[in-house]
């Protein structure tokens, strides 16, 4: 569900190869350390869909930001929190994103994978199983599309395409995993994961 990711020479060749919810989707030839990230407001934030919202606590925008490449515009993303509150991954929030770009289904949980083994988080042996799951539940995206990924109370992963419920991850070390492609403080975006959190620039 991304474009968030750490670039590989091997892939400089195609924009096409990258993620997350990331997330979270776009490789080329420099890191995305020194890609820019834009602030967006939280009155930008477009209005999650009542499927999203349902059975979680109110929600509000704490922060959000938009990531480019070569002035090519990928996604933008909002971080929901209780009530706007400072992000704690022990309770519920929602990552909301909006592609600007085209990638599918396969390529967003295949960077997905890679940005949780560059973090060091997960293991060969449960990637499979994570990788299976989000080609499940993730869905083809084009310009406009959202995904949006709410971590319940039990740690439990839903995922939304436009406000379509798409399934359910059942496993709180996923739900760390993947979401911290973007809020871990070892993500490659640390600009992203900045702005979502409402720190300044």
């Amino acid at each position: 569900m991304l474009v968030n990711t750490r670039c590989r020479a091997k892939r400089h060749t195609s924009l096409q190869r990258t993620p997350a919810f990331a997330a979270i989707l776009v490789c080329a030839a420099l890191t995305f350390s020194h890609v820019p990230a834009t602030a967006q407001t939280a009155s930008a934030a477009p209005p999650l869909s009542a499927t999203a919202k349902a059975g979680m606590p109110e929600l509000k925008v704490l922060g959000g930001g938009q990531l480019r490449m070569f002035g090519f515009q990928v996604y933008n993303v909002y971080l929901w929190t209780p009530v706007g509150a400072s992000f704690d991954r022990n309770k519920p929030y929602a990552l909301d994103l909006q592609y600007l770009r085209t990638f599918s289904a396969k390529q967003l949980a295949e960077r997905s994978i890679d940005e949780m083994r560059g973090q060091g988080i997960g293991s060969d042996t449960v990637y499979p199983k994570w990788l299976a799951e989000m080609e499940r539940v993730f869905a083809d995206v084009k310009d406009g599309d959202r995904l949006t990924g709410v971590v319940t109370a039990t740690k439990s992963s839903k995922f939304f395409y436009n406000g379509a419920y798409r399934g359910e991850v059942v496993d709180p070390a996923f739900a760390d995993a993947f979401f911290g492609i973007w809020l871990n403080e070892k993500s490659s975006q640390l600009r992203i994961r900045n702005l979502l959190l409402g720190k300044p620039e």
